[in-house]
């Protein structure tokens, strides 16, 4: 039934291609179906091709690198955004409020120009704030970008971090914020203003920042993102310890309007959650740690055009399918 569902966002012309895995403690079972883009010419999609992953950035590469320096130390989920960045301009607004989107950040504001890498620093110390922190789970991408500049502030470049303390340590070799070959990626927009998008992150704020943020920017294959997902399935190794990735699937927001862990959405499975993130180009991850089973499904469903809601409704069943078939049995 899972298998069936995620080909009929091909056979249905809701994606292009798509690229998925299945993970279970017994095998990982990959597909690649469809083609790599429609427009300028229909393209078939190779195996290792390269995604813009867009949001997964957040939990793959920000929130893996904050509970690094926390684990050093470093930072604590209790302290003060305002304590890394004076600028901000809420004072209550803690990390752990960051991290699960309740920081009470507006998700963005109507015409604020951005045009240049310090705009977009301008547009987050100028974020209101729409709700009192801690009393509402709302998306914003001021929240990790905020995280990002504090990763930054604790660890130096981000991308260099990125790089020497997630990537490299698992192996995942195709994976970067500036791919050496653009044809090698998956287009995402037909923009009308910047054309064919391909090799160039297709987030807006990120693309001011030249292709690294906090929230957006990082490109990855099938391949390189099981082995990211088989490392916290495995208890973090080599890039987290076990206590941090417990401590990762907690619910963080028990009273809210959604369970939120560290950095991560959280799906009920069972007894237990499943972490759980998308990525606005179409891409999502469900990682079930109990269950050592994970599903990556990579698309681009922006492609040529990003008015396609029914792909939120098909993800929506794809994931609890995945659940019920199989994060959900003990």
């Amino acid at each position: 039934m899972l298998d069936t569902l995620l080909k009929k966002l091909v056979a249905d012309e809701i994606v292009p291609g798509i690229s998925y895995a299945l993970i279970t403690p017994h095998r990982t079972k990959q597909h690649v179906i469809g083609l790599k883009q429609y427009i300028p010419e229909k393209i078939t999609l190779e195996p290792e091709a390269v995604y813009d992953i867009a949001s997964l950035t957040k939990v793959i590469a920000t929130t893996t690198l904050l509970l690094q320096h926390m684990e050093a130390g470093k930072i604590a989920i209790v302290d003060k955004v305002c304590d890394y960045l004076p600028d901000f301009r809420y004072p209550e607004v803690t990390i752990l409020q960051l991290l699960t989107h309740s920081s009470g950040l507006a998700k963005n504001i109507p015409g604020f120009q951005i045009d240049t890498k310090e705009d977009v620093y301008r547009y987050c110390i100028e974020t209101p704030q729409r709700m009192p922190a801690g009393t509402n789970v709302s998306y914003a991408d001021a929240n990790f970008l905020l995280l990002g500049y504090i990763v930054e502030q604790l660890g130096g470049n981000l991308e260099q971090q990125v790089q020497s303390s997630i990537l490299d340590p698992i192996g995942m070799t195709d994976s970067c914020f500036h791919p050496s070959n653009p044809y090698s990626c998956v287009p995402t927009e037909l923009h009308p203003e910047r054309g064919l998008v391909i090799g160039e992150v297709h987030d807006f704020k990120a693309w001011k920042m030249r292709g690294v943020a906090g929230h957006a920017g990082l490109f990855s294959t099938l391949p390189d993102l099981i082995r990211f997902a088989k490392a916290i399935i495995n208890d973090g190794g080599p890039i987290l310890t076990k206590e941090t990735v417990t401590a990762m699937r907690q619910n963080y927001t028990p009273t809210l309007n959604r369970s939120r862990g560290l950095g991560w959405d959280l799906v009920p499975s069972g007894d237990h959650f499943a972490l759980y993130h998308t990525g606005f180009t179409g891409t999502f991850i469900v990682i079930d740690v109990p269950q050592k089973t994970a599903l990556i499904v990579l698309t681009n469903r922006v492609h040529p055009r990003r008015d396609n809601p029914i792909f939120l409704e098909r993800r929506d069943e794809i994931v609890q399918q995945f659940i019920q078939d199989i994060g959900g049995k003990s």
